[in-house]
């Protein structure tokens, strides 16, 4: 069965491939999964998500012919005999996308710049980060942009069919990077627009606050409850709601309104805890916090743990910073992580012994 593959093992013994794609903060989650895009078609959904350089990072080498060794940094490493890769565990979305290319010959080495299960859609930058490095291998060339919506599809696809009803939003961000509002298309075809929101990301650094509660957020429990109570209540008008603060959101930070932009982020966190409470209540005083500092809130993911987020006028920001930061130093877990948004989505290079780093920018 291998002889269909592809061995990738001669050019990586002469070139070496590395890629790493961003992840995102966003406002608006849960519209962009399969049943609720397609449900809530006549309203067009929508999410507002920004991009930030904590990235997924993905190196190819060479290895053995007719083997592939997958290395994860604080996962674990083994060796397989494709085609028999694993399709359950953590190792089953990097397999699942060398199982979609056929390829082997290869070692495989991921790291990340931010916390395992931290809800920033790290899954889904390190499927675009792999299948932009694969591609290269493969064509010898960085995948052109007018290829984008086929990549961010076939990574949605592979990541939907393993753990069901997930989304479109962060494999979005990870490939075009930037500030921007989605719009997703569930029907006939797989699509979605893109609007850009904002030219300058810099100016957004000191507006944005993150954190880490010190635990992986509820990744797959969590997701199943959400859409259980979702077909218990029928609550399109609930996402229709979410949808709507999205764009508000959208819209105020092309006005580059923070505090209207974190109301509007405050009121989308708020329609999804009506459905199914995202934060323990240990958590819910960093929310009590932002309010009081006229900030707006919201957890990354699906919530249960992960991160929290806020976005404010600078100096709310500043004074906000201050309290999460003496509240994580009094409870012994938790800590802030770096904000520097990304206008920069996928990036790929090519290394060669005989000429300097060459990297391809989207």
């Amino acid at each position: 069965m291998i002889e269909k593959w592809t061995d990738l093992s001669e050019f990586l013994t002469h070139e070496h491939v590395d890629g790493s794609a961003p992840t995102r903060l966003d406002c608006g989650g849960s519209t962009d999964h399969r049943l609720t895009g397609l449900l809530c078609r006549s309203w067009q959904p929508a999410t507002a998500n920004i991009a930030i350089d904590l990235r997924a990072r993905v190196s190819l080498r060479p290895y053995g012919t007719g083997k592939v060794f997958l290395d994860i940094n604080g996962i674990g490493q083994q060796e397989f005999t494709p085609p028999q890769l694993p399709l359950k565990g953590p190792f089953a979305l990097v397999s699942a996308v060398v199982c979609y290319f056929g390829v082997h010959g290869f070692y495989i080495y991921i790291r990340t710049d931010f916390p395992f299960q931290s809800g920033l859609g790290g899954s889904g930058a390190v499927a675009i980060a792999l299948i932009g490095a694969i591609y290269t291998a493969l064509n010898h060339k960085t995948p052109p942009p007018r290829d984008f919506p086929g990549i961010a599809q076939l990574a949605h696809n592979l990541e939907d069919s393993l753990f069901r009803n997930t989304g479109m939003q962060d494999q979005a961000a990870a490939l075009y990077g930037g500030a921007n509002l989605w719009e997703w298309q569930y029907a006939e075809r797989l699509d979605f627009k893109r609007q850009q929101l904002v030219s300058d990301l810099s100016s957004l650094d000191e507006h944005i606050l993150l954190a880490y509660l010190g635990r992986p957020h509820l990744q797959s429990q969590n997701g199943s409850q959400t859409l259980e109570k979702f077909k218990e209540t029928g609550a399109l008008s609930l996402f229709v709601s979410i949808s709507d603060q999205a764009r508000r959101f959208a819209e105020s930070l092309k006005e580059q309104d923070y505090r209207s932009a974190g109301e509007s982020l405050t009121a989308a966190y708020q329609l999804r805890s009506t459905l199914l409470p995202v934060l323990p209540p240990d958590d819910l005083e960093l929310i009590e916090m932002a309010a009081n500092a006229q900030c707006g809130v919201s957890v990354t993911g699906r919530g249960g743990g992960g991160c929290i987020w806020a976005i404010g006028e600078k100096q709310d920001i500043a004074d906000l910073k201050k309290q999460w930061t003496s509240a994580f130093d009094r409870r012994k877990v938790g800590y802030l992580l770096p904000v520097n948004t990304s206008g920069q989505g996928l990036e790929v290079s090519i290394k060669r012994a005989s000429e300097a780093n060459t990297t391809a920018r989207f």
